[in-house]
């Protein structure tokens, strides 16, 4: 049996892929910086011995990295998990796992302002973050290159655009939305207000949407195949490389919400100040993979999770 150590298993996308792992018979042993049973390793990705210990332990033929400083907007943050937890798995796998093959989560966020006649944008793109979340990733793209290149190691890097679907955090736009929106829908009902609009800032921007289903089954579609030579280290997009615009996601989740109907409100501040994007997935496509969920099948998903997850007492305060 496959032995996969999934760093971050708790995580949005970590527990989607455990899932799935666990369906496809590999043993999955996951770690968490604040384990909430015993079968999850204690691990802080910045600490070179908790990782070590990791890895040393249990002898893993695949090493998943899932662990992203996304809630934080502190530079430090993203550094300190992105290229500082790079560095610790990368050392420690080099010493205690050598054959097992190394799968680090990048993003689209690398490849920074792509202009619209460059969309869908390919691996192939020169990277040009215009943050420091994009620029921390790129970081540990290049260190797990040049751990392939130097130490033989096998590697490959996923880079997801924007992931959606049922445990989609709240610092996200489509799950923040959602309660906004369910809380709007709770004071209609109880006379608080008859307002049904709502505003939403950046409507034209556009994003390339992936449910997290389809990030998962891309990610064992990958580690299923042979892996990488030795010293070589594989990249891979994870997209649809269709742009759906915030609007229209407002849209949606406003039909689901009673049809209330959002209006546009002007730009706003965000992360990296990218209005277009999508991402081209033809080296995974060409290999036999394609992403299957709709984003509106996601966004149903994910608010159907909201529902459950919010009284409606709640939703009114």
């Amino acid at each position: 049996m496959t032995r996969a150590l999934v760093f971050a298993g708790s995580s949005f996308v970590g527990k989607h892929l455990c899932k799935l792992l666990r369906e496809k018979n590999v043993d999955v042993i996951t770690t968490a910086r604040r384990p909430a049973d015993a079968r999850t390793i204690a691990c802080d990705l910045t600490c070179r011995a908790d990782v070590a210990a990791a890895i040393e332990q249990t002898h893993p033929d695949w090493i998943i990295q899932c662990g992203a400083a996304t809630a934080s907007s502190a530079p430090r943050d993203h550094y300190a998990v992105h290229v500082t937890g790079a560095l610790n798995v990368l050392k420690a796998a080099h010493e205690f796992a050598s054959a097992a093959s190394i799968l680090f989560f990048g993003s689209a966020a690398e490849y920074g302002v792509v202009p619209p006649e460059d969309l869908p944008v390919p691996e192939t793109y020169p990277c040009h973050p215009t943050s420091f979340f994009g620029a921390s990733k790129l970081a540990q793209t290049q260190l797990a290159q040049a751990a392939a290149a130097t130490h033989g190691q096998r590697i490959t890097i996923v880079r997801p655009f924007n992931i959606i679907g049922p445990g989609l955090p709240d610092h996200y736009f489509a799950a923040a939305l959602a309660k906004r929106l369910l809380k709007q829908n709770a004071a209609l009902e109880a006379g608080l207000t008859t307002d049904r609009t709502f505003e939403v800032h950046n409507p034209h921007a556009t994003r390339d949407f992936i449910d997290v289903q389809d990030v998962s089954s891309a990610v064992y579609f990958i580690l299923d195949q042979p892996p990488p030579e030795p010293g070589q280290a594989a990249l891979f997009n994870i997209a649809t490389g269709v742009e759906t615009s915030i609007l229209e996601v407002a849209r949606h989740l406003g039909t689901q919400a009673g049809n209330l109907t959002p209006q546009p409100a002007g730009q706003a501040d965000s992360r990296a100040d990218i209005v277009r994007s999508s991402g081209d997935p033809v080296a995974l496509t060409d290999s036999g993979w394609e992403a299957v969920i709709p984003w509106r099948a996601s966004l149903n998903s994910l608010w159907q999770e909201a529902l459950r997850a919010i009284p409606a007492l709640d939703r009114v305060a």
